[in-house]
């Protein structure tokens, strides 16, 4: 079987993606958002990467590089990462794989809270006015974050068959991979832009960098699984129908 490659992305998903990060960006410039409503939009964007991540991960139906027997120690607790012992070709939520999703559910969750904590809590962190969170923008700028990441799962996980190469213990870790580090980078900002002489222009900065490494992340998530594809395809690992056949 040949293999074509494709796009990392698709584009839509990625114009998607830019333009669901302009919202906070118009917010800044002409509707004098403050710091605090930022990093709350922010938040609310990780709660919608994590709570995505769990249905992925339910479908999720790749070997991975572990073979078809995967358990990891995590805080202290045996998580058994198996994918599908029978994996089907088209989209399916496996029951095998809930474990994982709810281990993922509990941990992503306890993060979340956290940095949701910190986030209402640290008024330091408002510009202008103090505690001053604008509920419906930063609202509408968690619908554009909705839009454009269900987009990228059913345009990219779902329409190019992203499941049939992850495992669910990769998918596992995949919102870490993108959310930690952007955040890290978000709190760090917000710091430079509390001890900064110029709110607005330092917001706008962090806006734009906070852009670019959120499509970084994006096409570094996708390229991955661009490249378990071009693997499964070439035989680097067997395709589930492959296998099957192999054992009939």
């Amino acid at each position: 079987m040949s293999w074509s490659p494709r796009a990392v992305s698709s584009p839509l998903a990625l114009a998607a993606l830019v333009a669901a990060n302009v919202v906070p960006l118009v917010g800044v410039v002409w509707f004098d958002w403050s710091l605090k409503a930022l990093l709350v939009a922010y938040w609310l964007e990780s709660g919608v990467v994590g709570l995505l991540n769990v249905p992925k991960i339910l479908a999720a139906s790749g070997s991975g590089e572990g073979g078809s027997s995967i358990t990891a120690t995590i805080n202290g607790r045996q998580v058994d990462l198996s994918p599908p012992e029978n994996p089907r070709d088209e989209l399916h939520f496996y029951v095998s794989n809930a474990p994982i999703a709810g281990f993922f559910a509990m941990h992503y969750g306890v993060f979340w809270v956290v940095h949701g904590v910190f986030v209402w809590t640290f008024d330091a962190f408002a510009v202008g006015d103090v505690g001053g969170v604008p509920l419906v923008p930063v609202g509408i700028a968690a619908g554009a974050t909705l839009l454009s990441h269900g987009g990228s799962f059913v345009v990219n996980f779902v329409g190019h068959e992203e499941y049939r190469t992850i495992s669910p213990g990769a998918q596992m870790s995949e919102p870490y991979r993108r959310v930690i580090v952007l955040h890290l980078t978000i709190i760090l900002g917000a710091f430079l832009v509390a001890a900064s002489g110029a709110p607005a222009a330092a917001l706008v900065v962090m806006v734009v960098v906070k852009t670019a490494l959120d499509v970084g992340a994006h096409l570094r998530e996708h390229a991955r699984a661009n490249k378990r594809a071009e693997k499964r395809e070439r035989g680097g690992t067997p395709t589930d129908r492959d296998a099957r056949d192999a054992s009939a």
